[in-house]
């Protein structure tokens, strides 16, 4: 079987580098169970806590030379957990999104080196009622991989 494009093999690493126990992090949630974290938007109210990732957009540019592209990934991640209250929420979403960037950019190669040159972390804390995730708050976490390849894949 042949091996991955670069940007699924990105997708596969994102999710299985926030896939982990958090426990000893900021948040203190817990992400290794199955079905945590999605690859994918997950189809109805998550699991509290858990994280959906996916492939938002894909830009090539032109490299340094005719034979070698440069490439950005752009892939969205969402982190659900819960609290009491508005504050408490927003509290454990700043938390899990410190936590998710933590994962991501201990090694800003995604474990991918020599594919991947960097990676580019946004992130917002949103609170679930406005999106119809009731009594939930969202770590929103924009991702952005940089890579260079001879094809563009």
């Amino acid at each position: 079987m042949a091996s991955d494009p670069v940007y699924l093999q990105a997708f596969k690493a994102i999710a299985d580098l926030i896939a982990v126990d958090f426990s000893s992090g900021y948040s203190g949630l817990d992400l290794s169970g199955s079905g945590q974290v999605v690859r994918g938007i997950m189809p109805q109210a998550p699991m509290i806590p858990s994280a959906c990732v996916f492939m938002f957009d894909i830009k090539e540019d032109f490299g340094q030379s005719l034979d070698r592209y440069q490439a950005e990934i752009v892939f969205e991640i969402y982190g659900f957990c819960g609290g009491t209250s508005l504050v408490d929420r927003m509290d454990n979403a700043c938390r899990l999104g410190a936590d998710l960037i933590n994962a991501l950019t201990t090694d800003r190669t995604l474990g991918l080196n020599g594919l991947t040159d960097d990676v580019i972390c946004n992130f917002s804390a949103l609170e679930g009622d406005r999106y119809q995730v009731e009594g939930v708050a969202i770590a929103y976490i924009e991702v952005k991989v940089k890579y260079q390849s001879s094809s563009g894949v």
